[in-house]
């Protein structure tokens, strides 16, 4: 019986990550640089343990935002959503795109769970502004968030906003459509 519960859990483990394969479907995910970056994020995750949740109710290629810059964001946000989802017992991203039902605009929602619950959400956007520790600090001097910026800064129909709660640091890309 011991060695059937062990069968079983690994079965259900697979299960879950073929599951979750079917979330990266091309038919959604319909852009070919949003898909690639996805599925590579999406894999670098499924390394660390982390499981990911991915809402896209949009057609990524009415995306009204330049699709480098849209890539370089979410790549942006999704690194850093994987990195602190890492440290956490209960590892998890969602990931959510779609239109606003309210008002004029297109959503982008990355939140993850994260261990920081004093992480200064002004702060982060600051260049050089890093809270790896040093010996982490040598691969990233803190210009991920600080890109972001620069890139929003360029466009007047872009806005991020960043909140946590006890659960979920969120990023919400909002990309309007006036």
């Amino acid at each position: 019986m011991k060695g059937l519960k062990v069968y079983y859990s690994q079965l259900q483990d697979d299960c879950t990550r073929v599951n979750n394969l079917t979330m990266l479907n091309p038919n959604v995910i319909n852009h070919p640089a949003v898909y690639s970056l996805l599925t590579n994020k999406y894999y670098k995750a499924d390394e660390l343990g982390i499981r990911i949740s991915f809402e896209i109710f949009l057609d990524l290629n009415e995306i009204k935002m330049k699709i480098y810059d849209f890539t370089k964001v979410l790549a942006i946000l999704m690194d850093n959503a994987i990195e602190a989802a890492s440290q956490c017992d209960e590892k998890l991203i969602n990931l959510i795109i779609r239109k606003d039902g309210t008002s004029p605009r297109q959503l982008v929602i990355v939140e993850n769970t994260y261990i920081n619950k004093d992480v200064d959400t002004e702060k982060i956007f600051e260049k050089g502004f890093t809270s790896k520790k040093t010996e982490d600090a040598k691969t990233s001097h803190g210009l991920g968030l600080w890109e972001v910026r620069r890139i929003l800064s360029k466009s007047k129909n872009l806005n991020l906003y960043t909140s946590k709660d006890d659960k979920f640091f969120k990023q919400q890309l909002e990309i309007y459509l006036t």
